[in-house]
């Protein structure tokens, strides 16, 4: 009892043996806490927190003719903004039932969709190339595939714009502001008609080549059946019959006529106050000045007399006819410039894609989760495990400090069976020697 009380508690810390004792003796329970941890852990973040970080992107260049310039077919400034516009992306999400589901206003007022441009470094400095990267957060959709359509949907809707504007060019000019106009004012028309029109095939070729065939003819053969159909000689001509016969519209003749009158009237007494004014001077100082006013002066009354002569119905309707033959030629001009104009588009205008599906970005690798999460998980039960069994074991040796009943009993136990232990080792030691006996025997 004396030695009992005077042996020492042990209260020394724990050695890397027993943790790993204490662990294995629980490993089961250990790993399987831990596969449960990191299965829930990973289960977690794919399903609740990877949707809310993850954001799909797609870059893509937006070609159509003359792209490059950043105009739109009908010549209004091309912006990139209209990709991701509230009506852009009210039209994607009708094209497909897959985007019912799609909150637009959440979108935008979130700014949760996004359109940048990509530049390339020249010489000049930077260079806007004409790809685009749309980018837009994943909470809105339930898988890659869905976003990566609905980006392609927007660009489409983009593409659509395009080929509507293309429908509204015109190069054709207004019948009616046509007719109403002057004969000098329907020949600048029809020469700015013809110019726009000769002018829309040369940026054509320029861009393509003048071989490039749309709708089974090549650009070339539009550009000369267009010169052709409305001659700049013809155009010449007329100007130059215009200058000289001074035509108007049957409207206009009798004031004209009128206007022409009084101004042959006119230049009458201002010659015979020249005259009078020449005659008064001496006759060995002739004024060469007044001379020529009086020459200048007839020679306008003989143009006006000429075109006074020139204006009957016969010649109005004449020259009428002719100038109206030229704008029903530049009419169907402009048709097939049209045409040519929508087949071109349609043919050249597409949407390139860097890659086919979206590029994913924010997510969390669920392979480092799980590998994490384990390894968390084993540390953390092998914490409480070892000091679950650290605890028994200074419990136990408490109550053996103690002498308590539980104690003797429990260091009873333990005497006999380090007593039963000595027996088996003498027993076996025995067995041993037995044989060495009878071998010294024999």
């Amino acid at each position: 009892m004396q030695e009992q009380e005077m042996r020492p508690v042990r209260e020394e810390g724990v050695t890397i043996g027993e943790v790993f004792r204490m662990v294995f003796k629980h490993i089961w329970a250990v790993l399987i806490a831990s596969v449960l941890f990191a299965a829930v852990l990973t289960i977690f973040i794919g399903f609740v927190v990877n949707p809310i970080n993850r954001e799909y992107s797609m870059e893509f260049y937006f070609s159509y003719p003359a792209s490059g310039t950043f105009k739109y077919p009908d010549g209004s400034d091309f912006s990139y903004y209209e990709f991701i516009s509230y009506e852009s992306l009210n039209s994607a999400k009708a094209s497909d039932e897959r985007f019912g589901s799609i909150d637009i206003d959440t979108m935008l007022r979130e700014d949760d969709i996004s359109v940048t441009p990509v530049y390339e470094e020249t010489e000049e400095g930077e260079r806007r190339t004409g790809n685009y990267i749309i980018a837009v957060d994943g909470e809105y959709f339930s898988s890659r595939e869905t976003a990566q359509a609905f980006i392609r949907a927007i660009t489409q809707v983009a593409l659509d714009g395009v080929l509507e504007k293309t429908q509204s060019i015109g190069y054709s000019i207004d019948e009616e502001v046509f007719q109403d106009a002057t004969f000098e004012d329907r020949l600048t028309l029809l020469r700015e008609g013809r110019e726009s029109i000769l002018g829309a095939y040369d940026g054509w070729i320029s861009e393509y080549r003048a071989g490039y065939a749309v709708g089974g003819k090549t650009l070339s053969a539009y550009r000369a059946e267009a010169a052709v159909a409305c001659g700049d000689s013809i155009l010449n001509s007329l100007q130059e019959e215009l200058e000289l016969r001074g035509y108007v519209t049957l409207e206009e003749r009798d004031v004209t006529i009128a206007k022409l009158q009084r101004e042959r009237v006119i230049n009458e007494d201002k010659i015979a106050a020249l005259r009078e004014l020449l005659e008064s001077l001496p006759t060995t100082e002739p004024d060469n000045d007044v001379q020529k006013m009086i020459a200048d002066l007839e020679v306008r009354n003989i143009q006006i007399d000429s075109e006074i002569a020139s204006l009957t119905d016969e010649n109005i309707a004449s020259f009428d006819a002719r100038v109206n033959e030229q704008y029903q030629q530049l009419q169907k001009a402009a048709e097939n410039v049209n045409a040519v104009a929508v087949a071109l588009y349609e043919q050249e205008s597409t949407v390139y894609f860097s890659s086919y599906r979206a590029a994913v970005t924010g997510d969390i690798s669920l392979i480092i989760v799980a590998v994490g999460g384990f390894i968390v998980a084993f540390f953390i039960a092998a914490v409480v495990v070892c000091s679950v069994e650290t605890k028994r074991a200074r419990k136990r040796g408490q109550l053996e400090a103690a002498g308590t009943p539980e104690a003797q009993i429990s260091s009873a136990a333990g005497n006999e069976g380090q007593a039963a232990s000595e027996e088996a080792a003498e027993g076996q030691a025995a067995g041993e020697e037995q044989p060495e006996e009878h071998e010294e025997n024999e």
